[in-house]
């Protein structure tokens, strides 16, 4: 019995569940990106570096407070001799304890200054984490649409193998009925067996696409994944030129985080030149001391004293350093400034060459859509024709092809109107509402 109940149970044993295929969407692929991107990562640990920096210049600002003891064990007492006598002199503990306090009440806007370029110091971190996200989301874009452009290429092959195929056997029927002759079909047959190395190409390089986009994002290469959306072509219109300049020198996290460094560049300078001013300081002093034979001595064997006053501390000669520190922080003020007017440039290229290309790529789209539809027309017009004997094969294969074509042509103008979008809106640090996603 046992022996017919094990068959039974694995031929109604569920099978097992194949793994659900991963959906992405071009939210999702950025969000998985930003996630696991080394650079990102390094940049925020930055930030918290240059937020350590800020506390401990604040640290300056406030009272330094130290506490200080000590104890000593005599473990032979020193003698003195007063005639034939030998006399012992010490305790064998003693202890010093002693509380200090300093402020500074005057450094030459030493601190001051610091805690400016520590804080500016932030700033320029924050702006310089938002450009790698920057980075890396415009590199997720990119590799998303190379996806969907492959996938897309794709589709336009296996819909032309399948044209071509039908074509086929429209001939094929033609020549039975004694209408056409077996060249055609042999003709017909290699614009057939052209096609497949067409397709087989398009679709092995879908899959190269899509495995370094799977690599890219930090996902098993082997996992199952699916892209979710479509080229599809622009409907809206592209904002002047100068608007998004503008925009760009304001929002471009690249160019604010040069400024950012120029900024703290200029309170290094500061810092430098304070170095050479008397530094004021005001500070008190509390001790409390023992000597006793014992560890806990006795109300006579203690006592304490307290004291305050001023510090001042004026740097007569130092030898040069304090005049080199103030020439490298100037230099590197001149140096900061050149980045930031560099960057500046670079910005405003970068803002009218996307804006250009993404102009050209949607009015190739926009033209490429009208030619797609009257390719189209012509194929079903040159297709009807042929059925009635009106037409050649040549003809046929000619209005095939243009359709090919213009779907090939329009699919990479979807294309690089959304990769040029992507790059246009990373220069100018913010999203473009007037341009239709």
């Amino acid at each position: 019995m046992k022996t017919l109940l094990l068959p039974l149970l694995l031929l109604t044993a569920a099978p097992a569940r194949a793994e659900e295929p991963l959906e992405l969407t071009l939210e999702k692929s950025v969000d998985l990106a930003l996630a696991q991107n080394l650079d990102v990562d390094l940049a925020e640990r930055r930030l918290e570096t240059l937020q350590s920096y800020y506390r401990q210049a604040l640290a300056a600002a406030v009272p330094d407070v130290n506490y200080g003891g000590s104890w000593m064990r005599t473990l032979k007492k020193q003698a003195v001799f007063l005639g034939n006598a030998k006399i012992e002199t010490g305790k064998l503990n003693n202890m010093r304890h002693a509380l200090t306090a300093e402020q500074v009440v005057f450094s030459g806007g030493v601190v001051s200054a610091g805690i400016r370029a520590t804080k500016t110091g932030i700033a320029a971190g924050e702006d310089e984490l938002q450009a790698a996200k920057a980075d890396v989301t415009l590199a997720a874009r990119r590799l998303f649409y190379a996806v969907l452009l492959s996938s897309e290429t794709s589709r336009i092959q296996e819909d032309n193998l399948a044209s071509a195929e039908d074509h086929l056997r429209t001939i094929e029927e033609r020549f039975r009925q004694g209408l056409d002759s077996d060249l055609l079909v042999l003709r017909q047959k290699v614009e057939v067996a052209n096609a497949r190395p067409v397709l087989i190409q398009s679709r092995n390089q879908y899959e190269l696409s899509l495995l370094l986009f799977k690599d890219t994002l930090g996902l098993d290469i082997d996992a199952p994944v699916r892209v979710v959306g479509r080229l599809t072509s622009p409907q809206g219109s592209l904002p002047p030129y100068e608007p998004l300049r503008d925009k760009a020198l304001i929002g471009n996290p690249d160019y604010q985080a040069a400024l950012e460094r120029l900024h703290q560049s200029e309170a290094m300078v500061r810092v430098a030149q304070g170095l050479r001013m008397p530094q004021l300081s005001v500070y008190a002093d509390y001790q409390w001391y023992s000597d006793s034979d014992e560890l806990q001595p006795a109300g006579a064997e203690q006592a304490t004293s307290s004291q305050g006053g001023l510090r001042l501390r004026f740097p007569l000669f130092t030898g040069g350093d304090l005049q080199e520190r103030t020439r490298q922080a100037r230099i590197e003020r001149e140096r900061a400034r050149t980045v930031s007017e560099k960057i500046a440039r670079t910005t405003r290229v970068e803002v009218k060459r996307h804006w250009l290309s993404v102009q050209e790529a949607a009015a190739r789209s926009r033209s490429q859509g009208s030619a797609v539809e009257q390719a189209k027309r012509a194929l079903e017009v040159t297709e009807v024709r042929y059925k009635g004997g009106e037409s050649n094969q040549l003809e046929l294969t000619d209005a095939t092809l243009a359709l090919q074509r213009a779907r090939l042509l329009q699919a990479f103008a979807m294309h690089d109107f959304r990769v040029e979008l992507a790059a246009l809106e990373r220069a100018v640090g913010s999203p473009i509402e007037e341009a239709v996603r």
